[in-house]
């Protein structure tokens, strides 16, 4: 048991007789401390990061999943018809207010200047890009399809005018 001395006792205590602390005793518990501290520290550090790449790969999955529901739900057209409605009343509205009438003039003369195609095809079907718009209402992403569209060496530009008929 130790004696805890009052602050006379430690007046009286000749300091010079009081034999030094063993360094090399007291060295091995720093290093002791140091040690298990440094370990401790550097697998918390890799549990922690173990689990962020987990929860980024739980993130990844998800954000996949998210992208995929959107392209099939894109390709439902009573829901596309819903959304697409409000949100071009929104636009609509907000385009009208910020709009440059500079643009307009500029769209009214791009729109212009392209030769009318639509009145030359609409009559004619055209076969070999069934299955790609097919393949759109399906759920694939529309951007893909094209690529694909121009693999294939047709147009993707008619791909994307007759998606939209």
């Amino acid at each position: 048991m130790q004696d805890i001395l009052s602050n006379q006792e430690i007046e009286k205590l000749d300091l010079s007789k009081i034999g030094a602390l063993q360094q090399k005793r007291t060295l091995a518990f720093l290093n002791h401390f140091v040690i298990t501290t440094v370990q401790f520290l550097n697998t918390f550090s890799k549990t922690c990061e173990k689990k962020l790449m987990q929860f980024e790969q739980k993130l990844e999955k998800v954000e996949a999943a998210m992208v995929l529901l959107e392209a099939r739900l894109s390709s439902v057209p009573e829901i596309n018809e819903t959304s697409q409605t409000n949100e071009t009343m929104e636009s609509h509205n907000s385009e009208i207010k910020s709009e440059d009438t500079a643009e307009a003039v500029e769209k009214d003369k791009e729109i212009d200047d392209k030769p009318d195609v639509s009145q030359t095809t609409d009559a004619v079907t055209k076969p070999e890009y069934d299955r790609f718009i097919k393949l759109v209402h399906v759920g694939v992403p529309v951007q893909a399809v094209k690529l694909k569209v121009s693999i294939e060496g047709l147009d993707p530009d008619e791909f994307e005018r007759l998606l939209k008929k």
